[in-house]
């Protein structure tokens, strides 16, 4: 018997609408999820043929990798850092976010939430090249999604 929750699948994002709002192609989106730089949050089965499932907190994540992949940031050094953030997700609606921040340098991620703080910055290397808004992310992703997405988002 499987452990696969079973859910509404209009509760959640198809690969297709997750793709468009991210600003990926369907093959990078397939790509992300091929090299488990990025997964959909559904624990629904999986498997060849059977469609995958997003949460608006995936969708988000796919947004910053897209912004990072525009800024030539490979999406596969960050594979770590992205699965990472993975934990943090469902903290990201369409009203809350878990950090006002992304921090990068290019290989590992971190979150700014306060004023000075990095969450994972342990090394005390405080010279990143990349820094990511993350509320600006979730903006765009709202802006292109439809009343019935909007709707889909807030569950």
């Amino acid at each position: 018997m499987s452990n696969k929750q079973i859910h509404e699948p209009s509760e959640w994002f198809t690969a297709t609408q997750a793709a468009r709002l991210a600003g990926l192609s369907r093959a990078m989106l397939n790509y992300l999820c091929r090299e488990a730089v990025i997964e959909p949050s559904c624990n629904c089965a999986r498997g060849h043929g059977i469609p995958r499932h997003y949460s608006f907190g995936d969708v988000v994540a796919l947004r910053l990798v897209a912004k990072l992949s525009k800024i030539g940031i490979s999406s596969l050094r960050l594979r770590k850092g992205l699965q990472h953030l993975k934990q943090y997700q469902p903290g990201i609606s369409l009203s809350a976010l878990p950090a006002s921040h992304i921090v990068t340098d290019g290989q590992h991620i971190y979150l700014r939430g306060g004023a000075d703080s990095l969450e994972r910055a342990t090394d005390g290397q405080y010279a990143f090249a990349f820094v990511i808004e993350l509320d600006q992310i979730r903006r765009e992703v709202i802006k292109k999604m439809t009343p019935t997405q909007l709707k889909v988002a807030t569950g």
